[in-house]
């Protein structure tokens, strides 16, 4: 109960501290105030296109020209108006506001001992010996490798951490903030329970410490971002060699841009994970409903889902997702000035989960099943456990990464 009682603390905490740039009317999500996303058919000249953004105040601001989507500027207030206009034209293929994406969510809660995700002693009240990954068992088989990438399409990594700088072989940052650094802190405990340094005397494990980690920042330094800066995010990560993309993050609102960002990275060969919600009910999350992605939910350590976790029949898999102890920025951030925890410390959420199931990921392309996407995929879903309540009442089987990379 201790840890409900802090997520939803720090869920509020962040709802008073995350402003809203737009808020939508209907159930309809939060958007930036001043731009849409347009894509136009194939064959449409250059003159058409700035006809048709002429005739409605746009202004090409920037364009992911991988799915030939611009993001154009147009008079604030105006988005369903314009929306509505564009759609109207007959050359344009489909248009929608950049909805704003947040973390999909963490609640609360240093030592390899204090990891039950990887390797669950019994120690934890109400617990279930075995109801982890066995990660101790995977590493007998491998513990990944360094040219397989984990991008971590986040909040950003802490550059300077003890556990993370030296497998952190990327950054590039697509938001507002400066550098690369995570002034948030999600994105550095993600990053530590997929690929933290391992054997170093030093914090906690990584589920693929031989892996290396992409830092591809997408949400600022208040935890969100726009589905433009998160499209762009998961596409450069697919261009520059990821092979895994970790999305703990999440929208309400159906996108058809990060539906293609998404199918993007599918097509080029990258297994992508992304976060159920933290709703608590079968509601839909974006990304991780889409075909493309492994959606996660979050168990406990007795095998049970989290009250947080969403869940439903469109949810792949699930992961430890509560008490999850990891890596936190060594300096200031939100998170960790909330707590007044630094470096280590514990969360809760889908986010965690998530995190897990793309390091054994990483664990199954450096294994004799990992010889393309499908593979991978199929590999971590067919070998899950279907065990305790989270299977019997809800569906959904928790991860292992041994079963997923022994022969």
């Amino acid at each position: 109960m201790r840890a409900m009682r802090i997520y939803i603390a720090i869920a509020l905490v962040l709802a008073l501290l995350v402003p809203v740039l737009a808020s939508a009317k209907g159930g309809e999500g939060e958007f930036a105030s001043d731009r849409v996303l347009v894509k136009f058919k194939a064959g449409t000249s250059n003159v058409e296109k700035q006809k048709v953004h002429t005739k409605h105040g746009g202004r090409v601001i920037d364009e992911i020209a991988e799915i030939g989507v611009q993001v154009v500027q147009i008079p604030k207030g105006r988005v369903h108006e314009k929306v509505k206009g564009y759609k109207e034209e007959k050359v344009v293929e489909y248009v929608e506001p950049d909805y704003i994406v947040r973390l999909a969510g963490f609640p609360n809660d240093t030592g390899f001992s204090q990891q039950w995700g990887l390797h669950n002693t019994g120690t934890i009240e109400g617990s279930i010996p075995d109801a982890d990954i066995d990660a101790p068992e995977a590493w007998t088989v491998t513990a990944g490798r360094p040219d397989i990438k984990i991008a971590i399409v986040d909040t950003g990594i802490d550059q300077g951490h003890e556990d993370l700088a030296d497998n952190i072989t990327d950054n590039i940052n697509f938001t507002t903030d400066e550098g690369y650094d995570d002034l948030f802190g999600h994105g550095t405990h993600v990053a530590g329970i997929a690929a933290a340094v391992t054997n170093n005397a030093t914090g906690v494990a990584g589920t693929a410490y031989e892996c290396s980690l992409m830092n591809v920042k997408v949400l600022d330094q208040q935890g969100s971002g726009f589905v433009s800066w998160v499209a762009s995010g998961i596409i450069w990560a697919a261009n520059n060699g990821a092979k895994v993309i970790n999305l703990s993050l999440g929208t309400s609102q159906p996108s058809v841009a990060l539906k293609v960002a998404v199918d993007y990275a599918w097509a080029h060969g990258a297994v992508v994970v992304a976060a159920a919600g933290n709703d608590g009910s079968r509601k839909r999350v974006f990304p991780a409903f889409y075909k493309d992605c492994i959606a996660v939910a979050a168990s406990t350590p007795a095998d049970a889902k989290a009250d947080f976790s969403t869940y439903g029949g469109w949810v792949d898999i699930a992961a430890p997702g509560v008490q999850i102890y990891s890596t936190l920025p060594h300096d200031s951030s939100l998170i960790t000035d909330y707590f007044q925890t630094y470096e280590y410390g514990y969360l809760d959420g889908t986010s965690m989960a998530t995190a897990f199931v793309s390091g054994v990921a990483g664990l199954v392309w450096a294994s004799e099943y990992g010889t393309d996407n499908i593979a991978v995929r199929a590999r971590i879903e067919d070998t899950a456990d279907q065990v305790g309540e989270i299977w019997t009442t809800y569906r959904i089987p928790r991860v292992n990464a041994y079963n997923a990379v022994s022969p």
